[in-house]
């Protein structure tokens, strides 16, 4: 017996059900009671649910086990937003953020801003999203993380569909899809907004890139191309090492795509004629990337120069190697290195990890050539890009300003390999097979008139001859999957142990509120904020007049150095709080009992100091009171400086500069009497931890 859908019962569950005038009914149960529902599907004895709901569950159930890899792979990157947005989390801007957020507030949207280079890179698409950010929130980490979360979310579901489109939906593309999704490698880049924004609309623009490049092979189409060849713009919009993905696709196409060729070589030839639309499309926009680049480095202060010795590049080349990429694939480095207060680290790995990494790549590697011959054409291409795209641009642009060896410890610098690892691990494992355009398996043969139907000349590739993996290699594998995932969650969880971005955004926070607090027309000092946040190298970008003061939108007066009557002089500390500004030195005598002010003897004040002042004195405060209603003039000596001070109606404070060691101060009035002087310090200026804080440090 059938049922209606065509699929067919057998056994006891055939004699369980009858089909009568469309009604399902068991035998000797009597008809449905409720006219509303003359099926008698809705529900089944004692309230249990009805035949209805039981097919629509085995639906569910068929489905899911008919799209388990699917499945599987969405919970793995759904896992991974969930881990990706903890490690945000605790982290904050830092150094590039506040400069490019900085810029991105202070310009107007346009082609100058936008193109705008300023230490080597042109990130044309990062300018744009930090223009709209901050002004629908200044320095906003939480709406940051959603946008480097959405990119990252993106980029996730893009290397899950291209896993799908060349290997097929085979339960074993999970392990290339999670060595992407949970790589350490890809994290100190994505705490750090800046790289994040370009990094990981590259890994997006590699994955998508790949995708419409294959479709266009596979079937000469004019839309894969065209979407192959946005995508590469896409990726070069947010970062010039999207130039290493025509020179990627180039050398897949040449040892994978082309499979009527014996050697790597002739399928490269055959590569370049055949698909020669393709490179062609794809010079031209390289060529006019280059064109732009070269014609806006006029702004970068740093430019492409060759390095300094051969020695230095080994230095880079090998540390790099041994102490970030291939610790970082084996789910390395284990150990970190925090700089800059914290903020940052570098991968510290043990040398018994660099030992086991370098082992372990070696043991991959051969295992992988033996099984399929052609898998060596993968590892070269990994290693291709790692040179090309993360080696070289260092090379020819940092080394000269850093060292080496501290260059070969970041991590940030092979983050964009991690995607091209993931499609070279597929690559040289499994053979590629063919998919509808749509993601779904189908027939190994063309479908006639098919959207995927193969473009004249161009064969599917076929299952290369390999040795079939055992189930002890099964296993095997399993075990150094769970091994590599092992040490990435240990390796993340030892980053965020050794690192926080809590200072710079309390800092933030504090400096936001004490704007709030501060009268309109507050004098503040303007000095550089701490170096964890942003460092001198960036010179105005450093400074609090910037980072603050792009908060406080015209509230406040910054200065250098306060001269002349200064009333209510504010300093910001390094907790971001606005203090009252104190002088720390040397302070004026107490005044003799029943004196308010130092007495003037034929024109002239003379206060004396409790100490001689030090040294390095910058700066000498005056408390005065001058009763006549027009302002004054005064004269000011304080050892062997000389400065005309302008006194106003009222109690003021005056500050002026001065230098050198010194124990008294005079002041000779120009203006006729009517200056009351009462304290005077002289030293150089710092926050006042006793006085009143804005906004208030919590009891």
């Amino acid at each position: 017996m059938s049922r209606p859908d065509g699929r067919g019962r057998t056994g006891d569950e055939d004699a369980d059900v009858n089909y009568q005038g469309g009604a399902l009914q068991r035998p000797g149960q009597p008809g449905p009671a409720d006219p509303a529902d003359p099926s008698g599907l809705a529900a089944g004895p004692d309230g249990q649910p009805g035949l209805e709901e039981w097919a629509d569950l085995r639906a569910v159930v068929g489905w899911l086990r008919a799209n388990k890899v699917v499945v599987a792979g969405l919970v793995l990157i759904v896992i991974e937003l969930a881990w990706k947005a903890q490690f945000l989390g605790h982290l904050y801007f830092r150094q590039d953020d506040f400069h490019d957020l900085d810029l991105a507030i202070q310009s107007p949207l346009s082609w100058r801003y936008v193109t705008f280079i300023g230490a080597g890179h042109l990130i044309i698409g990062l300018r744009v999203v930090a223009w709209f950010l901050v002004r629908a929130g200044l320095y906003d980490w939480g709406l940051a993380s959603v946008i480097s979360l959405a990119l990252v979310g993106a980029a996730s579901l893009a290397a899950l569909r291209l896993l799908r489109l060349l290997f097929g939906s085979r339960p074993a593309i999970l392990i290339p899809l999670a060595l992407y999704l949970f790589s350490p490698l890809t994290l100190p880049d994505l705490g750090e907004w800046s790289s994040a924004l370009e990094s990981v609309p590259l890994q997006l623009a590699l994955f998508m890139a790949v995708h419409a490049h294959v479709r266009y092979c596979r079937t000469g189409r004019t839309l894969p191309l065209a979407a192959a060849a946005a995508w590469i713009a896409f990726g070069l919009l947010f970062f010039e090492k999207g130039l290493g993905i025509p020179v990627l696709l180039f050398g897949l196409t040449g040892g994978f795509l082309i499979t009527d060729r014996s050697s790597w070589l002739g399928g490269l030839v055959s590569a370049l004629t055949r698909y020669w639309r393709a490179w062609a499309l794809y010079a031209v926009i390289m060529v006019a990337y280059l064109v732009l680049l070269v014609q806006s480095l006029h702004t970068s202060t740093t430019k492409p120069a060759p390095p300094a010795s051969s020695a230095a590049v080994i230095t880079f080349a090998g540390g790099l190697m041994r102490n970030s990429l291939l610790p970082g694939v084996v789910g390395g480095p284990w150990q970190w290195l925090p700089v800059a207060g914290n903020s940052y680290s570098f991968a510290a790995p043990p040398y018994s990890l660099s030992v086991v990494a370098l082992a372990a790549a070696v043991v991959v590697v051969a295992i992988s050539i033996w099984r399929r011959p052609v898998a060596w054409r993968a590892w070269t291409l990994l290693l291709a890009w790692v040179l090309v795209a993360d080696m070289l641009p260092v090379i020819i642009s940092r080394l000269g300003a850093f060292s080496p060896a501290v260059l070969g410890t970041e991590t940030r610098y092979v983050a964009d390999a991690v995607p091209v690892l993931a499609i070279c691990v597929g690559l040289a494992f499994w053979p590629l097979t063919r998919q509808a355009a749509a993601g779904g398996e189908v027939a190994a043969a063309a479908r006639p008139g098919g959207q995927d139907e193969p473009m004249a000349g161009h064969r599917w590739p076929a299952a290369e001859p390999g040795r079939p993996a055992t189930e002890r290699t099964r296993e095997g594998a399993a075990v150094l999957v769970a091994l590599v995932l092992f040490g990435s969650i240990w390796s993340v969880q030892a980053y965020e142990n050794t690192t926080t971005g809590q200072p710079a955004a309390q800092y933030i926070a504090n400096a936001a509120a004490g704007v709030r607090l501060v009268p309109r027309g507050t004098t503040v000092m303007n000095e550089a904020v701490p170096g964890t946040m942003v460092e001198g190298l960036f010179g105005p970008f450093s400074m609090q007049s910037t980072v603050i003061g792009d908060i406080a939108t015209g509230k406040l007066i910054w200065t250098r150095h306060p001269t002349g009557t200064v009333d209510g002089l504010r300093i910001v500390g390094s907790d971001g709080r606005f203090y009252q500004a104190h002088v720390v030195g040397a302070v004026s005598l107490p005044l003799p009992a029943g004196r308010t002010c130092w007495a003037a003897r034929h024109g002239r004040i003379t206060i004396r100091l409790n100490q001689a002042t030090p040294s390095y004195t910058g700066i000498v405060r005056i408390g005065y009171l001058w009763l006549a209603q027009d302002p004054g003039t005064v004269q000011v000596r304080a050892g062997n400086g000389r400065h005309q001070l302008v006194v106003r109606q009222g109690l003021h404070s005056a500050f002026l500069p001065a230098s050198g060691s010194f124990a008294t101060i005079v002041i000779r009035e120009l203006s006729g009497p009517g200056l009351c002087v009462g304290d005077v310090q002289a030293g150089n200026l710092g926050p006042d931890s006793a006085g009143q804080t804005l906004p208030a440090k919590q009891q």
